[in-house]
């Protein structure tokens, strides 16, 4: 009689442990989707606007200064960035300085 007892205290604890996973399966998921709601995704991904019309501005002496920014994707370039290189951020070639 003792060996019954135990087998239904095994069956127990398995299905415990199973609804446990469970709840805490939907807790992460809940946390996961009030994170999402209260901080969009696009906010965070998405590049500094740039305009369209943007050309890069016109050197004295006939030579044209390096850009400040990708024509391509908008983001920050180095200072010593040149006309004819690759963007390190998208790796479009930028052209148009000459």
């Amino acid at each position: 009689m003792n060996e019954n007892k135990k087998q239904s205290g095994d069956w127990k604890m398995i299905i415990g442990g199973i609804a446990l996973i469970i709840v805490l399966f939907m807790g992460v998921k809940l946390l996961f989707w009030g994170l999402e709601a209260a901080i969009p995704q696009n906010r965070l991904n998405s590049p500094p606007p740039v305009s369209a019309s943007q050309s890069p501005p016109a050197g004295s002496g006939g030579e044209e200064t390096a850009p400040s920014f990708c024509i391509h994707c908008g983001r920050a370039l180095p200072e010593s960035f040149q006309w004819g290189q690759f963007c390190p951020c998208c790796g479009e070639k930028m052209e148009g300085g000459k």
